[in-house]
């Protein structure tokens, strides 16, 4: 890492027009378990995760998600000189079947990683970390007149650095091959990934 380029203070120009626009997001979010990552890390400017590998034996679930409601975001807190960033994800889930029910009940109190793809682009977005991981901070369901969905928004709860960017190479697959599919995650190379 003694080669790699540190931040430098240096100017952000607009990258398009539109940028602010909505984007797109797959209606998949991948979720996994910090203690079954075996390799993490980023970029000396702390941002490009540059490394991941997940424990052998082990693969990262996806959970469907309602598009429009998927939100990956950090918030800023702190005082001065300990100001960090808490990393949110937060989606609808429709319906209230077993298998999601199943989920939140043995993911409740686990330290949690979740990747988001974009709709196009060679990345996505990655948040959580093994010292700063989410947590399943509101499981909320509804089966009424007016609807049948889950609620969840997973945050970390130690104040950490941005949202991480991974290149969608180093994805590694899910349990699921159609989802890899749908994801775009090539399946078969020992890291997964595209």
């Amino acid at each position: 890492m003694a080669d790699e380029i540190k931040y430098q203070f240096s100017s952000v120009p607009k990258k398009e027009s539109n940028a602010g626009r909505p984007k797109g997001k797959k209606s998949y979010i991948i979720l996994f378990r910090w203690d079954d990552v075996a390799k993490y890390s980023r970029d000396a400017k702390g941002v490009k995760v540059i490394e991941f590998e997940m424990s052998a034996g082990k693969k990262p679930i996806a959970v469907y998600a309602t598009d429009s409601t998927i939100n990956i975001y950090h918030t800023s807190e702190g005082e001065d000189d300990a100001r960090g960033l808490i990393h949110h994800v937060d989606y609808e889930h429709p319906g209230t079947e077993l298998e999601h029910d199943e989920f939140v009940n043995n993911n409740l109190n686990e330290n949690l990683g979740a990747i988001v793809f974009g709709c196009s682009g060679d990345n996505a977005k990655i948040a959580g970390t093994p010292c700063t991981p989410l947590k399943m901070t509101k499981a909320d369901s509804q089966d009424n007149k007016d609807g049948d969905k889950n609620t969840i928004n997973l945050a970390s709860t130690l104040r950490g650095g941005t949202i991480g960017h991974i290149a969608k190479s180093l994805v590694p697959e899910t349990d699921d091959t159609e989802i890899n599919a749908i994801l775009g995650i090539k399946t078969g190379s020992a890291s997964g990934g595209m």
